[in-house]
């Protein structure tokens, strides 16, 4: 499935180099190219992604440097890779007795991974480059986000953890358990989605304050939306099934698929405020 992914944000960029970019946006994506061949073989290489997701780096890098313009490019690239080095620590500090570099293959984001944080950053990034309203490109972030907010509640909140509630019950459960919340996780995914929001003061835009509150607003949906799903298939003992090119457990799949559906409605929410507030 993430090489159907592959074809279709391709083919997309390739269509829309080709017959929309003009010679400023061509530089952008050449740019976005080269700097993201370098980013996904580096980070191959460190271990910090599998070889089948290289490709959906390079292909989602280039699309968010060519389309979404440098500021959302940083945005990015930050929680790439801040919430990779919490995978590679915690992975460490969860077991010191094993070869870190085994952990570190252990824990490589692989290609669903990578689509499903990246896959509505991709989307919002095409249609702002295509239709030019600042409501998509509002909306990428505040899908960055709701990425960011989740992953670093889940890295720092299972790292040395406390006590963990089932975010539906507010019963205690076991730190790492599907739908279960903590103080210092929901602090830290508070902290993720500030951190992205402050981003939006270094685009040339009015109000950026209005806008800051809608990206910040959405990643903390994304985080909350994310919690009461994994609560709700716990809950009912659901498992999606995988497709057949997917190595990884079927528990693995279903947090994959609850990240991209609550990062896609956290940014269709941004659009929507944004979109309401330029009316």
């Amino acid at each position: 499935m993430y090489r159907l992914i592959n074809y279709l944000f391709g083919l997309t960029l390739i269509y829309l180099f080709i017959l929309e970019g003009r010679m400023g946006d061509h530089v952008m994506v050449l740019i976005g190219l080269v700097l993201s061949i370098f980013v996904a073989y580096t980070t191959f290489l460190t271990n910090w992604i599998s070889l089948e997701a290289t490709k959906a780096v390079v292909i989602l890098g280039t699309i968010v440097l060519g389309f979404g313009g440098w500021t959302l490019a940083f945005a990015v690239a930050f929680f790439f890779g801040v919430s990779s080095f919490l995978t590679v620590l915690n992975s460490r500090t969860s077991d010191d007795s094993t070869n870190s570099v085994q952990i570190f293959k252990d824990r490589r984001r692989d290609g669903y991974q990578v689509w499903a944080n990246g896959f509505w950053v991709a989307v919002f990034c095409t249609l702002w480059f295509t239709l030019n309203s600042i409501a998509y490109l509002i909306a990428a972030f505040a899908v960055v986000a709701a990425s960011t907010a989740d992953t670093w509640a889940t890295e720092i909140g299972t790292l040395k953890p406390g006590r963990t509630w089932k975010i539906t019950t507010f019963e205690k459960v076991e730190p790492g358990t599907d739908g279960g919340i903590s103080l210092k996780g929901t602090l830290a995914g508070v902290l993720g989605a500030l951190l992205i929001g402050l981003f939006i003061f270094n685009l040339e835009i009015l109000s950026p304050l209005k806008f800051f509150a809608i990206v910040f607003v959405g990643g903390i949906t994304g985080l909350l939306i994310d919690s009461f799903a994994g609560a709700i298939l716990l809950d009912n003992k659901i498992d999606l099934e995988p497709p057949e090119d997917f190595s990884d457990a079927n528990n693995s799949f279903t947090n994959s698929f609850i990240n991209w559906a609550s990062t896609g409605i956290s940014g269709l929410a941004a659009y929507l405020i944004t979109q309401l507030l330029l009316l």
